[in-house]
């Protein structure tokens, strides 16, 4: 049985023409996004002191509004800088003790106003223990105190600055409860902490902005390596954007502020500075929340990167640009989201009432654009949508124009193999992508933004989630095409692209997805056996089960192997697991995956989750002959369902999104098999020979 015989020769070469153009197209925009991949600059010498100046609220905003602060950004390396903490707002308790971590705390109670910050009542701050008992409530793993109990001499003014330098037990010296010049300047200060306050709301913000340009000025008259951040929001439901961050005087000229936390040009993180601070000094082994071993700092230091810059009003609009970039995603996600549904429910609507050869193709449109949609999320970026007019619009067209132009094209030069283009293409897209240092995903819908700060580079859960579909069905469709020759050769296909895959994913640089490959390896070695055998065996599949955590472990160990500050998470995992400091991580993994349940749209993905991988093992129960007949139409269309479904699976029970990641793979695959089975005029009679696999 031949795939593709020479009737359907045409299709293949417009399907090859379809992956050139991704990737033509992925490598487009390294021109407009390959800064993210810039070499920092790390020969960088600090002066005699490092001053951390942390304003609450400090916004770009306000650096356009005021003419001090103004006049700052020639003369420091800038940035923005994304203050996400354990809790679910930063207040400013919850900023100072991530400060005083070096890991994200949790200090505020949620649901109630952001309160003031506590007093210093005889040399200690008063309710400390109620913040350790919230990092032991909450699982961060906060060590809350590690700070300040490095012996260094650190001096701190200001409340915030106390919170930030307690120690252990909250008790704090080397303080003052008011900034004072002349003490910055002494032996005894070798760096210091400012608290500036946070900006008011309303009158008076202009005159505490000239007082943080003046505190700035001062600092830097004590010979002072100034590190002036926004280092937390002004209250509990402020609006959620990056803020501030400068560092003076600016080595070489102004640059972009970084770090290997982030490693994106102007992007740094709140738990950056408490690395910056330590810089080459021991880290006190403290954890008043409970561990027997305090984790790793999470933060890196702060460095710069890229090209001078030269014009102050243009790095404002920006930083303004940048944090519209990622403002709008989110809820533009939803908007594009719902319309294409509401176009497929009409559309559905008009076809089971006509039945017409219009009606049909319309409906398959509007399935092959929710595959587009995948696509389309990542090539949007290329677009640099966040400098046009009205960018949250601009956002939700630019992605509904391509969902649908990729939809089209498909559909118009495969006909009902479309589905097949749009998965090579979103396969092939993702890898480019990965190699890349993915440009494209950086402040795209799939991609968390710094507000969220879950991750900066690399493939998060919805990336991988559309990666592992377009792979396995990719990887189907190569082996059917050799299955017939040889199950051996088909079988290293399978293996060949899914591996791929699987390295792109998983390797540190690249997708640096430690989940991701948990879920993908073992799909991938299924499938590579059922393709092969034909069948497995319980003792087969617990065998390949084992392959695939061996596979893994042998990647996260070697990852651990480098030194502590090159790792990536998947490094720092087993060094968690080893210091027997892991279960915090993985209880607060299990919080966020069942989260999702307190609603009842989680429990509604659960249950189209669950219906969709029992129709990829019972097929017999589906009530459709199309699907019925095509399950058994080619000898991969069962081992391609079954990986999808096993990779869901193993994604959903160990994955910090749970539901979530098996929902969007189902949002990917499904469309896309519909579409194929619509398309056929007679999906429940046509011949094995007309049926392209690759349908998965």
């Amino acid at each position: 049985m031949k795939l593709l015989g020479p009737k359907n020769w045409g299709h293949f070469s417009v399907l090859l023409r379809t992956v050139a153009i991704a990737v033509a197209a992925a490598a487009a925009v390294v021109g407009s996004a390959g800064t993210a991949s810039a070499q920092p600059v790390t020969d960088q010498s600090l002066l005699a002191k490092v001053v951390v100046i942390g304003v609450p609220g400090l916004t770009w905003n306000d650096v356009k509004a005021s003419p001090e602060l103004t006049a700052l950004v020639n003369q420091s390396h800038v940035g923005s800088i994304t203050v996400k903490t354990a809790g679910p707002h930063t207040c400013p308790v919850d900023g100072w003790l991530t400060v005083s971590a070096g890991t994200r705390a949790w200090g505020s109670v949620p649901d109630q106003p952001c309160g003031d910050l506590p007093a210093v009542t005889d040399g200690k701050i008063a309710g400390w223990q109620t913040y350790v008992d919230r990092q032991a409530e909450h699982h961060t793993g906060a060590p809350i105190g590690r700070l300040g109990q490095t012996g260094y001499p650190i001096c701190g003014f200001g409340p915030g600055a106390a919170v930030a330098l307690a120690r252990t037990d909250g008790t704090v010296n080397n303080w003052l409860p008011e900034f004072s010049a002349s003490r910055l300047t002494s032996p005894d200060c070798g760096d210091a902490i400012v608290d500036a306050g946070a900006l008011p709301l309303g009158e008076g913000r202009d005159e505490a902005r000239k007082r943080v340009a003046d505190l700035v000025a001062q600092a830097r008259a004590a010979d002072g390596w100034v590190l002036l951040v926004g280092v937390s929001q002004e209250t509990a439901d402020a609006h959620q954007e990056p803020l501030v961050a400068m560092q003076l005087p600016p080595d070489n000229g102004p640059r972009w502020l970084t770090s290997d936390s982030t490693r994106r040009p102007g992007l740094i993180q709140l738990t950056d500075v408490t690395a910056t601070i330590l810089k080459e000094r021991d880290v006190a082994e403290v954890d008043p929340a409970g561990a027997e071993k305090a984790g790793p700092l999470d933060g890196n230091e702060i460095h710069f990167t890229g090209p001078r810059l030269t014009d102050a009003d243009a790095v404002i609009e920006n930083r303004l640009d940048t944090n519209e970039r990622f403002e709008q995603p989110r809820p533009m996600l939803v908007a594009v989201s719902m319309t294409i549904l509401a176009a497929e429910l009409i559309a559905l609507a008009w076809f089971l009432i006509t039945r017409s050869p219009r009606s049909r193709r319309t409906f398959v449109f509007t399935l092959l654009t929710q595959g587009g949609f995948f696509i389309a999320v990542f090539l949007s970026t290329a677009t640099v949508w966040w400098r046009w007019p009205a960018p949250g619009f601009s956002l939700y067209c630019v992605v509904l124009g391509i969902s649908a132009a990729i939809a089209a094209a498909a559909q118009l030069a495969l006909k009902r193999y479309a589905f097949l283009g749009i998965a090579v293409a979103a396969y092939v897209l993702l890898l480019v992508d990965g190699v890349l240092g993915t440009p494209l995903q950086f402040g795209s819908m799939f991609t968390d933004g710094p507000v969220v700060g879950g991750r900066f580079y690399g493939f998060g859960n919805s990336t991988f989630a559309t990666l592992a579909v377009a792979a396995l069905v990719t990887a189907g469709w190569a082996a059917q095409r050799l299955i017939d020759k040889s199950r051996k050769q088909a079988a290293l296909a399978v293996l060949a692209i899914g591996g791929a895959a699987i390295v792109v994913d998983g390797r540190p640089g690249w997708g640096t997805d430690f989940g991701g490959i948990l879920a993908l390896t073992p799909a991938v070695l299924l499938m590579a056996w059922l393709t092969w055998r034909g069948s497995i065996s319980w003792r087969a599949l617990l065998g390949v089960g084992a392959a695939g955590v061996l596979a893994v472990s042998a990647v996260a160990f070697l990852d651990y192997l480098r030194p502590e500050d090159e790792r990536s998470h998947f490094g720092t995992f087993v060094a968690r697991l080893l210091d027997g400091d892991v279960s915090d991580v993985l209880i607060r993994k299990l919080e966020m995956a069942v989260q999702y349940f307190a609603g009842p749209a989680g429990w509604a993905m659960l249950v189209g989750v669950v219906l969709a991988m029992l129709a990829t093992v019972l097929p017999d129960r589906v009530p459709s002959p199309a699907y019925q007949a095509f399950y058994t139409s080619l000898p991969m269309v069962r081992p391609t369902l079954l990986a999808l479904s096993i990779c869901a699976l193993v994604g959903m029970l160990l994955n910090d999104s749970g539901v979530v990641l098996s929902a969007i793979m189902t949002g990917f695959a499904l469309p896309l098999l519909v579409a194929h089975l619509v398309a056929s005029e007679q999906p429940a009679t046509v011949s094995p020979e007309s049926h392209l696999l690759q349908e998965s």
